[in-house]
């Protein structure tokens, strides 16, 4: 149930133009973090410190004003671009919102 969740909320985040208190209160009680609630999807630096132990961001991606923002599990020295997990958005906050809820959800999927 919490894959579907967090899965839900990535596929959201991709399609708005812009982040919310709204969509940050989503992303934090998916994830059960402690309050109060940081400005995940319009703070970048908010946004990093959601990544899952273990994992590190991926260079970004920019076409047609879209923003493609990866990660992956740390320790592949650059050789292996895949896999990873990551999302298109609007914004870099939102990109990687996306894409660090669907790390998340593989690891919760186990």
């Amino acid at each position: 149930m919490i894959f579907d969740r967090l899965i839900r909320i990535a596929d959201r985040l991709a399609k708005v133009e812009a982040g919310s208190a709204a969509a940050d209160a989503a992303i934090h009680e998916a994830l059960r973090l402690a309050w109060p609630v940081p400005l995940y999807t319009t703070d970048a630096a908010a946004t990093r410190t959601l990544l899952p132990a273990g994992f590190e961001w991926m260079p970004t991606t920019h076409s047609g004003g879209w923003v493609y923002a990866p990660c992956r599990r740390s320790g592949l020295d650059g050789e292996w671009h895949y896999p990873h997990h990551g999302q298109f958005g609007r914004t870099l906050p939102l990109s990687m919102c996306g894409g660090v809820m669907r790390a998340w959800a593989m690891l919760a999927k186990g």
